[in-house]
């Protein structure tokens, strides 16, 4: 009995937490990342190298409150390169095509509550 006041005690705080300064579970490339009221904002640096090269970022999700938003621009440029924002449902593949260099790939979050897969690579075309 006392293990489950205990715990309702450590569930009633991480909800309370979550709703005054939001809240992120996961780990992404590889799993979903579930969201509560967050805000925030991740940077990955990508090193696309060849003929052809692409940066690809996969995402989908299902927000039920906020928006998600994708960067991708070069390495040290001040101006936006590619943004996309998505809301509610979304799945989509991005392909920013790229020259030998570092890119910068940014998500941004806003109130965002529910879950979104991220996943980002650099590739080349092979045809």
């Amino acid at each position: 009995m006392r293990s489950l006041l205990f715990l309702a005690l450590i569930v009633g705080g991480v909800y309370l937490y979550a709703e005054r300064f939001g809240l992120a579970i996961g780990y992404a490339p590889f799993t979903p990342v579930y969201y509560w009221n967050y805000t925030g904002e991740t940077r990955n640096q990508v090193r696309a190298t060849g003929i052809r090269a692409f940066v690809k970022v996969t995402v989908s999700g299902d927000l039920r409150r906020g928006s998600f938003e994708v960067e991708i621009r070069r390495a040290g440029q001040t101006g936006p390169g590619l943004v996309k924002r998505y809301q509610g449902r979304f799945a989509e593949e991005i392909r920013y095509p790229a020259e030998a260099n570092l890119y910068d790939v940014i998500f941004r979050f806003r109130e965002a509550r529910g879950q979104v897969r991220m996943d980002w690579v650099a590739a080349r075309n092979e045809f």
